[in-house]
């Protein structure tokens, strides 16, 4: 049965193995509707890094796919594919940011102050002493500048040997990725509506100095054993090659959708040869991952039933964090097992993420549409 897609200017007629694209010259990205299973995928995206963190702080092997950076990279994979044709749409650089900003700042600003006043209830330092005391305020700065690496803990909080790691909300580091990854969209999106018959040119060496720029200080880091080089190869190199994938991809939407069985085998073949392939980690794992995300995402329309949804994906990934913290610092693991330990984690999560995106998000997403 043939379905119709609408993506902005183009028209795509699927109808088994064929594709038909007819889109407008002046618009090199395609806009996408909503009717996509990206929702479903998010949410997907969210319970996986959440089990990630949860078996590092916790210490239980839980039996999921915990990738970790992976699936965080995915998450810039899709933001890529859908920033381009966003800023697209007025080619406004005020617009574009101050949405963006209503979308994401709020939601985590709040977060930053919910841990820094009420997390004093289980610090091992008296109020006066943890409100007066300068890493108290070096968290806030930290945090609200989006360098979470600077002070990612709370004076007396998570500091005990049950703590794999004292920070407070470890899920924070991508947030000064995300913003350079924003900032870049319109400088490329100039370069590329100036010179227009070479903007698959240009992105891709957007994408290839993003891959140079994660392997050089990947080097840096082995040689010198400085943690700096490995914070801007994960930060910036990693987060950059993700998003300009799914850019890539948008950008040649109408090959993707003609070739995406083929697509689809290569990022299964890829898959199976994991780290035998060279350069795997730089290239081939972020291509895979990326391509294949967004070929979930887009292709089919078995969960477009969440489209008509508010998403609470991006509360869900803010946080889950602090959450699996104060689940080990009340000892929930002395009376729970793994599994029910996990299930609390997980509800008391999405209950705290519902709340937020109703009283905080939604109010400043619907400010700028």
């Amino acid at each position: 049965m043939k379905s119709q897609i609408r993506i902005a200017d183009a028209t795509v007629a699927l109808s088994g193995d064929t594709c038909r694209v007819m889109s407008s010259d002046t618009q090199l990205f395609h806009y996408v509707s909503h009717r996509n299973n990206m929702m479903v995928v998010r949410y997907y995206l969210s319970l996986c890094v959440l089990l990630a963190h949860a078996s590092v702080l916790t210490g239980y092997d839980f039996p999921w796919l915990q990738r970790g950076t992976v699936d965080v990279g995915c998450f810039f994979a899709i933001s890529g594919f859908l920033m381009f044709p966003s800023y697209q749409k007025r080619r406004s650089f005020k617009h574009y940011i101050r949405r963006r900003a209503l979308r994401i700042l709020p939601s985590y600003f709040f977060i930053i102050l919910l841990c820094a006043i009420g997390l004093v209830a289980v610090s091992t330092l008296p109020a006066a002493d943890y409100f007066t005391s300068p890493g108290f305020w070096k968290y806030l700065g930290a945090n609200i500048s989006t360098l979470n690496f600077l002070q990612p803990d709370l004076p007396g909080v998570f500091t005990g040997s049950q703590f794999h790691t004292s920070a407070v909300n470890g899920s924070l580091w991508t947030m000064k990725g995300e913003w350079v990854c924003y900032l870049s969209v319109p400088l490329v999106f100039w370069m590329v509506m100036r010179h227009k018959r070479l903007s698959g040119l240009i992105m891709a060496s957007v994408l290839i100095l993003a891959i140079a720029m994660r392997c050089i200080f990947s080097s840096l880091a082995s040689s010198t054993g400085a943690e700096i080089y490995s914070i801007i190869a994960r930060q910036f190199g990693t987060l950059l090659v993700f998003f300009y994938v799914g850019a890539l991809i948008n950008r040649y939407y109408t090959c993707f959708l003609r070739y995406r069985w083929w697509i689809l085998a290569a990022d299964i073949l890829i898959l199976l040869l994991g780290t035998s392939l060279p350069f795997y980690s730089e290239l081939f794992q972020p291509v895979m991952a990326g391509s294949l995300i967004i070929w979930v995402s887009m292709i089919g329309s078995w969960g477009t039933f969440l489209s008509r949804f508010d998403s609470i994906s991006y509360d869900i990934y803010l946080y889950h964090f602090p959450v699996i913290q104060l689940a080990i610092c009340l000892g929930l693991d002395s009376f729970m097992p793994p599994a029910a330990m996990l299930a609390v984690i997980v509800i008391f999560t999405v209950a705290l993420a519902f709340t937020s995106w109703r009283l905080i998000g939604r109010h400043f997403n619907n400010m700028y549409r």
